[in-house]
């Protein structure tokens, strides 16, 4: 049985590669993206390790995941959507505390990017995200550096973007971060949909309140992930143990 201790950050390239397979399942496993609308990428040294587009969630496995090497062509590059490849690079450029970038185009984070309101705060899960959630607006198809430096710039010092049109984004400082942040997020937005469209008058905190809760998330000492890492494991060790090969 794995250790039932906080979970510690680590970089080296297997466990890297252990996180990265582990998400791809557990985004699987509830139903947070489907084939292609879910990407995830890792900061290497020297290039970014991705979930390649060919292979779905639930068949992700450690040995799958592709490394993209800066300044360098490869077919794995070719497996990876352009357009987010240039986006997490740019903001992996930008956040040197940033490890991981998780985008999700699909699904309810779709249908609030759509929306003029932008994520309400009307759920406990949307209050840590309360005036900390960047915004990036549609614009015109172009050059993919150009729209990365766009994308990187509209998410500023936050740790998730709204990008309108097209979904969500997040950073975290570790993988597990990023998957919490970007499950909370979702189920967000999960909350958001049906509360927007049952038609019925909304009840919003106070800028008070919310921006008191968006801060005791703040402090919590234990970033995003470090308790709930172990158990999520432990889970898919039961569940999906191939996804370590």
């Amino acid at each position: 049985m794995r250790d039932t201790t906080l979970y510690e950050a680590s970089f080296e390239e297997p466990v890297l590669r252990r996180d990265l397979a582990a998400t791809c399942q557990l985004f699987g496993l509830y139903r947070l993206a489907h084939v292609d609308d879910g990407r995830i990428t890792v900061r290497l040294l020297n290039g970014v390790l991705a979930k390649p587009d060919d292979v779905a969630f639930g068949d992700m496995r450690a040995s799958d995941a592709v490394i993209v090497a800066d300044g360098k062509e490869s077919d794995a590059e070719s497996r990876v959507d352009a357009d987010t490849l240039a986006a997490h690079r740019a903001i992996l450029a930008a956040r040197p505390e940033i490890t991981a970038v998780i985008e999700v185009t699909g699904g309810a984070a779709a249908a609030v990017a759509c929306g003029p309101e932008g994520l309400l705060p009307i759920s406990q899960f949307s209050l840590q995200f309360y005036n900390r959630i960047g915004t990036e607006e549609m614009a015109v198809p172009g050059d993919n550096l150009a729209a990365g430096k766009r994308a990187a710039e509209a998410l500023g010092q936050h740790c998730a973007l709204l990008r309108k049109g097209r979904g969500m984004l997040v950073g975290g400082r570790t993988i597990p971060e990023a998957f919490v942040l970007m499950f909370y997020l979702i189920r967000s937005c999960q909350v958001q949909v049906p509360a927007v469209t049952g038609g019925a008058e909304l009840v919003l905190p106070s800028h008070e309140v919310a921006e008191y809760t968006a801060q005791q998330y703040e402090r919590d000492p234990a970033p995003g992930g470090k308790r709930e890492w172990p158990a999520l494991l432990r889970m898919l060790d039961r569940l999906k143990p191939s996804y370590t090969n």
